[in-house]
């Protein structure tokens, strides 16, 4: 998101239905709220991590699509998601993979 931030355009191409953004503003209040979505999802996962968790269980927690979701896409979303996460989470320090597949909040 820092390097997208760096970007000065006209039009921003983006996906997930968001279509052309017209003009570095408009792109830059749509990037600050994705990044508020991001830091959400960072907060409940790392509450759902108090317990060692694997990333099946977060996918079946869910951080993106809400329980009555049920398409094909969704797991594979829940999963990238997850790892992700895990994964920013875990260089930062914030999370330990506690044994092997099994992650926890830092203490």
């Amino acid at each position: 998101m820092r390097r997208c931030r760096e970007i000065d355009a006209r039009w921003y191409g983006t996906s997930h239905q968001k279509g052309v953004i017209d003009g570095a503003p408009e792109f830059h209040r749509r990037l600050d709220a994705f990044e508020d979505v991001v830091r959400t999802r960072d907060a409940v996962l790392l509450s759902y991590l108090r317990e060692p968790r694997t990333i099946e269980d977060i996918v079946g927690h869910r951080l993106v699509y809400r329980p009555h979701v049920e398409t094909p896409h969704v797991e594979p979303v829940e999963r990238r998601t997850a790892v992700r996460h895990l994964d920013r989470l875990t260089r930062s320090g914030l999370v330990t993979e506690v044994e092997p597949g099994r992650y926890r909040v830092s203490h």
